[in-house]
């Protein structure tokens, strides 16, 4: 069974069928268009059975399913998903605004952990972690990630660490975690830019004013629109001139 199919074959496969389509217009170019057609068909089948686009139906089948308010589906889509692939960028796609349905998404993340002692895994533990954080239950989101190993934390968890340290005005440890990820070149991604902006503003509230312009202008050089970072850099560099 394919776990995960690369990115190009999305772009292969609608190339296959436009040049497919349009080929029907041209009797020079039918049997290309064939050839396409037949291509983009195999290319689609071996994308729709992998376990990557599996887990992507099931998590997206638990965000109607919390949207509806049946936590108990959506706790079963959530561990049938998890087992499938570990698709971090589809999770955060579709659950990041669940916000109007903190109390649902709250108690999947309580029957999650309810399972742990049948089937955890780092990536089980961001789903919980995650819903805790969207339900407003940071001391839950927080224990619930710190169990997994240091050389296990993948960016995301370390980002959403971040963020409950920070809101918890721990800034020293938000610090420490998302360290782990502060790419030593310009951030490349939204990932990337998180991490530094959350350092940036980590800094800031520690009052080191020289740390946090550097850090700011980093993200400022890739995305100067990211988190109204022109806009805090502008600030703190008039405050260091006055």
């Amino acid at each position: 069974m394919i776990k995960k199919v690369p990115k190009f074959f999305v772009s292969l496969i609608t190339i296959g069928y436009v040049f497919a389509f349009f080929s029907l217009f041209d009797k020079t170019k039918q049997y290309f268009g064939l050839a396409s057609f037949l291509v983009a068909v195999v290319l689609h089948l071996v994308l729709i059975l992998s376990n990557e686009y599996k887990s992507s139906r099931h998590l997206s089948l638990a965000s109607k399913y919390i949207e509806k308010g049946d936590s108990i589906r959506a706790y079963e889509e959530v561990i049938t998903a998890s087992k499938l692939f570990e698709n971090e960028e589809e999770l955060y796609r579709l659950f990041h605004d669940k916000n109007k349905f903190k109390d649902t998404v709250k108690k999947v993340a309580s029957l999650i952990s309810q399972n742990f002692e049948k089937y955890d895994t780092p990536y089980l533990r961001l789903i919980a972690a995650m819903f805790y954080y969207i339900g407003e239950d940071l001391i839950k989101a927080k224990n619930t990630l710190l169990v997994v190993d240091e050389d296990k934390l993948t960016i995301k968890m370390v980002r959403l660490l971040g963020s409950i340290f920070y809101e918890l005005k721990d800034y020293n440890l938000a610090l420490k975690y998302l360290s782990l990820y502060d790419p030593p070149y310009l951030p490349m991604n939204e990932d990337e830019l998180a991490v530094v902006f959350g350092m940036g503003l980590c800094f800031l509230n520690l009052k080191d004013m020289n740390k946090a312009i550097e850090y700011f202008s980093r993200v400022e050089t890739k995305n100067p629109k990211y988190g109204n970072v022109q806009k805090i850099l502008d600030n703190l560099l008039q405050q260091d001139q006055d």
